[in-house]
């Protein structure tokens, strides 16, 4: 096992390149392991975006367990984790049980002091896993707009999270985060301008964590609001929607069919679905759309009609966003 201290990203490579015995490359600010040997084959690396925001990547399989026990330090940063691809083991101290974090899961972890966090990247799994870490008090010493309100910003998110233990959010498998993760994954460069060039996808996908965070708190603090009878009455509005795509579908009309009100009706469908109602009716008459290519001779303009919408223009427009093809061009396929 490999033991740590909080530290810069930088400085826990140099230690990994040395427990591995292996060449580390470092420039700039970017630092980057590279291996092909009995103990894994792929890259580690890490570079800093400014003071306060920095990256871990490990693209890498590892052909032995890989441990680490990294000890916490007081007002350490906060870890978004991201894995693209594969899984990896965390815990905290060494009584709790580890925690498995699934491919397109969210980690978000804040530690504390006088405490430990334990990593175990297993064997012969190809690992594509981004770090983002956050230095709040680094992001407020500097002289950036940008830097200080990203720091006031997750400072807040997080203001209610117990300062004297340790904290782990685990999300929801989201593959939202994926597109940008992959973006700082591939990124071999280790040169400063390696990290400009991914700056976007890093930002995008700090952004897109804590969005689905908050969306994630959002859905807890209102669950009670609606009970089980309730929730149950929507698990039939796909059902719904489907037969009954040639009529006008707004939330009044919804929430009279289904005796609630449009509040806990919008509630209820992010909290069963995922998202708002009119995103959810909108996919399910794209699904429809694409089914009716699939298995009828029906022409673009007859498939608009038969999914109940007036527009031929907006409904291809929605159609490439959803498939990202013109429905004339699907159709033609």
């Amino acid at each position: 096992m490999l033991h740590l201290e909080e530290d810069s990203d930088i400085n826990h490579l140099k230690n990994i390149a040395t427990y591995f015995k292996a060449d580390l490359d470092e420039s700039n600010d970017a630092s980057t392991i590279t291996m092909d040997n009995g103990k894994g084959k792929g890259f580690i690396s890490s570079y800093q975006l400014f003071s306060g925001l920095s990256v871990g990547v490990y693209n890498i399989t590892f052909l032995k367990d890989f441990k680490i026990n990294l000890a916490l330090m007081p007002d350490g940063p906060i870890y978004f984790c991201y894995a693209i691809k594969g899984q990896f083991l965390h815990r905290y101290g060494e009584l709790d049980e580890f925690s498995k974090v699934l491919q397109n899961q969210s980690m978000i972890v804040i530690g504390s002091p006088n405490n430990s966090a334990q990593l175990t990247f297993p064997k012969n799994i190809k690992l594509e896993i981004a770090v983002i870490v956050v230095d709040i008090k680094l992001l407020k010493s500097l002289d950036i707009r940008n830097a200080k309100r990203m720091s006031t910003k997750i400072q807040k998110i997080f203001e209610k999270i117990p300062k004297n233990e340790p904290y782990r959010y685990l999300g929801k498998i989201n593959v939202e985060t994926a597109k940008y993760a992959s973006i700082v994954c591939d990124n071999k460069s280790t040169t400063l301008i390696g990290g400009l060039h991914t700056e976007g996808a890093v930002l995008n996908m700090l952004a897109s964590q804590i969005k689905a965070y908050n969306e994630d708190s959002f859905a807890k603090s209102t669950k009670n609001n609606l009970s089980k009878s309730e929730l149950a009455k929507l698990t039939s509005l796909g059902n719904y929607v489907l037969n009954n795509m040639d009529t006008q579908m707004t939330i009044h009309k919804l929430s009279t069919i289904y005796q609630l009100s449009p509040k806990k009706l919008q509630i209820g469908v992010k909290q069963l679905y995922g998202d708002t109602v009119g995103h959810y009716i909108s996919n399910l008459r794209m699904g429809q759309a694409k089914h009716l290519f699939m298995t009828t001779e029906f022409n673009v303009s007859e498939v608009c009609y038969e999914i109940g919408l007036s527009s031929q223009s907006y409904f291809s427009k929605i159609f490439k966003k959803r498939h990202g093809v013109l429905p004339s061009s699907f159709k033609n396929q």
